[in-house]
């Protein structure tokens, strides 16, 4: 193996895992952005969620709300 051909495959695999690495951390500081807003939302009331079976939060439609609400308003 001669000197350029090393350089060549030294310095893309430096910029693979350099691109890599900024992929994946990117994508966690987007999935915490998420998580903090609708977090945020939930405090303020503005959706609200429900846990399912897995731990995991799903925001409830707005159209079983206002079911619920005329449900109760019919009671």
């Amino acid at each position: 193996m001669d000197v350029y051909t090393h350089t060549i495959l030294t310095l893309s695999s430096l910029y693979g895992a350099y691109w890599l690495g900024g992929y994946l951390k990117g994508k966690s500081i987007v999935e915490k952005a998420i998580g903090h807003t609708l977090e945020s939302l939930e405090k303020e009331g503005l959706i609200l969620t429900k846990d399912d079976k897995n731990g995991e939060k799903d925001i409830i439609p707005i159209s079983e709300i206002i079911a619920k609400a005329t449900r109760d308003a019919i009671k």
